[in-house]
């Protein structure tokens, strides 16, 4: 068996756990707008608790609710989904069964030893009582902790055993009965040292905020320059998940707490950084909006004037993605493979964007692009702090100028080959769409504007060696994540391009291919086509058997 390094682990790690993201921006924009349109600053009589407008809306936004206050169940089936080898369904049903019976087992031991543990269960659950309703079930409040640690521990016992043969008479145990009859009882000395541990971290957690909040505009810098910087090792998620989703900073995470209580925030005259001061550690999607701007535009300006039209066909589409919806892999992505310099110039400059706004009074939830700012920020901003919107931009057109300056001038002072820099006839690309679009493509695929995703995906995996050759299947938002058994029989970035890949990022048997928006789409083809190859070389008959 061979080894897989820690870095390989984590990346696949992080990959499943970006699973439930994928329902964020429709709740996300839901809640948003229906936060708007139940307000009577904006709406008027249509805002009245007695309309059948209100009511309507406030029904929708209920339901908006779903994904945002059961985070723990939906991560914890996340892992299955992305790390178990086979049978994901299988194994994420399993997780979720075996997590409500450790919730179940910690509300038993609480109930009737609780004053042992320390812990008065007699309590309301939230505020300070360190409780909280886990799918309609009293425990204690762990957060996504506890749902990811139960994900891991049934996945890998999925993993182990799912497949397992049992005797004939014990077969009706097997597979995923098997899983959950070991998972169950696993969940049982869990639940004990839950009790026994957790009330104590509880306490190192609320430390913990008060030093996030007291750290300030260092601790805010902090954060968004190492974020940043580890994006393109895809450990970013293990820095921003116990702050967005987790405890952190604020109990239940930042995304859920600034929607719920962003209407209350803004109908109020007290300076918002005085309301919620956790909010400056969501700022670090004015990054991907302000710096890439500037970067984007500083490669075009120091293009080669013969080749700028080409450079401006490719730059301005990631441009315009990066700062709408955040998504910053086209351009970010060019300069890092390119000149490393470059990227952790952005970081910095990006860092110390976020500590000025922060300082000028600007929080909120900014993870994301443009979209973000205005729907869950600035249309609440207009109630009584307007002023804020107008300081938000000038202080970040500010540094995409500041940024565009440092770019340019490092580029033209040490002779950075960015695109369009080259010699006249060296193709000028970016890792986007558009440059795989306009890439040259073999005769084979000439004629073809476009292949779908279950195309690309047979590609891809002719590229990868075959299915004998693909030991673990993940995805991110954007990179199909994969552990190979022999990197020796991949194919080339070239040739993994013109199979559809917009990128490739190598590590040992770890292998990142970027696809884009569209990769959970074309994970699903992949392992179908991984599935039905194993399936058919099962089926093959040795010649030395046949007749």
């Amino acid at each position: 068996m061979k080894k897989r390094n820690i870095m390989g682990a984590f990346q696949i790690f992080g990959g499943a756990m970006a699973v439930p993201i994928a329902f964020l921006p429709f709740t996300g924009l839901l809640l948003a707008v229906t936060n708007i349109l139940t307000m009577p600053s904006i709406m008027g009589e249509l805002a009245s608790p007695d309309s059948n407008f209100y009511k309507v809306m406030t029904l929708l936004k209920s339901g908006g609710w779903t994904i945002f206050r059961n985070f723990p169940l939906l991560f914890c089936m996340a892992l299955p989904i992305g790390l178990a080898k086979s049978a994901q369904a299988r194994a994420a049903l399993v997780a979720l069964f075996s997590y409500m019976a450790f919730n179940y087992f910690t509300n038993g031991m609480l109930t009737f030893w609780g004053a042992d543990f320390g812990v008065d269960f007699n309590q309301e659950v939230g505020g300070q009582s360190g409780l909280a309703l886990v799918g309609g079930i009293k425990t204690l409040d762990t957060s996504i902790v506890f749902s990811l640690l139960v994900g891991g521990i049934v996945t890998w016992i999925h993993n182990r055993f799912f497949e397992k043969k049992l005797h004939d008479y014990l077969s009706i145990f097997q597979g995923m009965a098997l899983v959950f009859i070991i998972a169950f009882f696993t969940m049982i000395p869990l639940a004990y040292l839950t009790c026994l541990i957790w009330p104590k971290v509880q306490l190192g957690i609320n430390a913990m905020q008060t030093f996030y909040i007291e750290a300030d505009v260092l601790g805010i810098g902090l954060f968004a320059f190492v974020e940043r910087i580890l994006v393109p090792t895809g450990l970013h998620r293990f820095v921003y998940f116990p702050f967005f989703f987790g405890p952190a900073v604020v109990d239940g995470g930042l995304y859920t707490h600034w929607i719920e209580n962003v209407s209350t925030y803004a109908a109020s005259t007290v300076p918002l950084r005085e309301q919620f001061p956790a909010g400056g550690y969501s700022l670090y999607g004015n990054i991907s909006v302000f710096c890439s701007l500037g970067a984007g535009l500083a490669i075009y300006a120091t293009a080669n004037k013969s080749q700028k039209k080409v450079v401006a066909a490719l730059v301005i589409p990631a441009i315009i993605t990066a700062m709408s919806v955040g998504i910053t892999e086209p351009i970010e992505f060019t300069y890092l493979f390119i000149s490393p310099l470059l990227y952790l110039l952005n970081a910095l400059i990006g860092a110390v964007l976020c500590m000025v706004l922060y300082l000028a009074g600007v929080v909120g939830f900014m993870g994301g692009g443009m979209n973000d700012m205005i729907l869950f920020n600035w249309i609440f901003y207009a109630q009584n702090h307007a002023h804020l919107i107008w300081i938000h931009l000038a202080i970040g057109f500010g540094f995409a100028g500041l940024n565009f300056a440092v770019f340019r001038y490092v580029i033209l002072r040490f002779n950075i080959m960015t695109p369009g820099r080259g010699e006249e006839d060296q193709e000028v690309r970016l890792y986007s769409k558009q440059d795989y679009r306009d890439k040259q493509a073999t005769t084979a695929t000439a004629s073809r504007k476009k292949s779908s995703d279950q195309e690309k995906a047979i590609a891809i995996l002719r590229c990868v060696g075959g299915s004998d050759n693909v030991d673990t299947i993940s995805n991110c938002q954007t990179r199909l994540r994969l552990v190979i058994n022999d990197p020796s029989l991949v194919a080339d970035d070239a040739t993994l391009k013109q199979a559809g890949a917009l990128g490739v990022v190598r590590n040992g048997h770890n292998l990142q291919i970027i696809i884009g928006l569209s990769v959970s789409v074309l994970r699903e083809f992949f392992e179908q086509e991984v599935m039905a190859e194993r399936a058919a070389g099962r089926d093959k008959i040795d010649p030395a058997f046949a007749e």
